[in-house]
């Protein structure tokens, strides 16, 4: 019986954790896409959350949280699994928090749904989020390929759907886009797995963690977008250096523009019978990219999810982000791109 995940995980040791030059092109040079697997592993799911769970785990964090957790959904999936995202806090800056638009990148789903109960709770830096955020979070964009444990959507058609904002040929996309455009968000974080096991150029360090402050060419966002992704970016890795156990990287340098975290950006694209976003309201958008290394891992990979998260959320609570020092963000290594499980 899958772990409900929330439920296990102890206040106190929560708060703590929760505390704590490549060439451009079209797609990147690697596959980050969940799991690395071996060709004789014996592959459980026990230990992570679906569904189910999340629709559990959500019923509880919202009844238990004095109302001020709300639960909805979004529209319903292909293959017709609600799309349920929760709303805390009611700032005058709504930050969108997303996970698992890739089926098979487990860990993400996990690290949201503890931040969000912490976001519940009675912590100073939770009232602090809470007043100045509204916060939208999405444990699990894509249900149907988490069951499925693909990195893509199931039916009516099987795509990746970050992929997909450009064209909306899956619900989920066209269900997402219309939340983005009703709730404004000025600032987005998406959260991934990588499936390989690469090592910080110049060094034998693991890379356990990657830092994507451009889903597109600057050129293509404003100078205000540009330099927000970069101060979500160096909030997060100094955030991630006090941890000190992720080796962080450069995500390598991309350019693609039907992601979903592109057109936040950019906006100009629209679902059938909608009319586009032409002025986007999303100031910033970046992503985590983390290392999947399998269930015996769990709390790791969640700390890498949730201790930079947190660090974003704070500074967009308590205005520092607006001048977080950029200066580093050049200075950011890449990653070697090895083989999964070569290491």
């Amino acid at each position: 019986m899958r772990r409900l995940i929330t439920g296990l995980v102890g206040l106190g040791m929560l708060a703590t954790a929760l505390t704590g030059a490549a060439t451009a092109t079209a797609e990147p040079p690697h596959l980050p896409g969940g799991p690395c697997l071996q060709e004789d592993q014996n592959v459980s799911l026990s230990s992570v959350a679906g569904y189910d769970d999340v629709v559990q785990a959500l019923d509880r964090i919202e009844r238990t949280s004095n109302g001020l957790v709300s639960v909805d959904s979004a529209g319903t999936s292909g293959e017709g699994r609600e799309l349920y995202y929760a709303t805390v806090g009611d700032g005058p800056t709504t930050f969108w928090l997303q996970a698992r638009i890739h089926g098979n990148e487990l860990h993400s789903t996990e690290a949201v749904l503890q931040i969000l109960d912490y976001l519940a709770g009675g912590a100073p830096d939770a009232r602090l989020i809470r007043e100045n955020l509204t916060v939208i979070v999405i444990p699990m964009y894509n249900p149907d390929g988490a069951e499925a444990n693909i990195r893509q959507s199931t039916t009516p058609t099987r795509i990746d759907l970050n992929r997909d904002w450009e064209n909306f040929a899956q619900p989920e996309t066209v269900a997402f886009w219309k939340l983005w455009r009703d709730t404004a968000p000025e600032l987005a974080l998406d959260l991934h797995h990588m499936g390989q096991a690469p090592v910080v150029e110049g060094t034998n360090d693991l890379n356990q963690f990657q830092i994507g402050a451009r889903s597109i060419d600057p050129s293509r966002m404003t100078a205000e977008q540009w330099l927000t992704n970069r101060q979500m970016a160096m909030a997060s890795v100094e955030a991630l250096d006090q941890y000190g156990l992720a080796n962080v990287a450069h995500y390598p340098l991309i350019d693609i523009t039907n992601a979903g975290l592109s057109r936040m950006l950019m906006g100009g694209t629209a679902p059938a019978g909608e009319q586009p976003v032409l002025q986007s309201p999303t100031k910033g958008a970046i992503f985590y990219e983390v290392r999947s290394v399998g269930q015996k891992s769990n709390g790791q990979l969640e700390n890498l999810f949730r201790i930079p998260t947190m660090a974003v959320l704070r500074a967009a609570a308590d205005g520092s982000l607006g001048t977080q020092d950029v200066s580093g963000y050049p200075d950011l290594p890449f990653a070697s791109q090895e083989q999964c499980g070569r290491l």
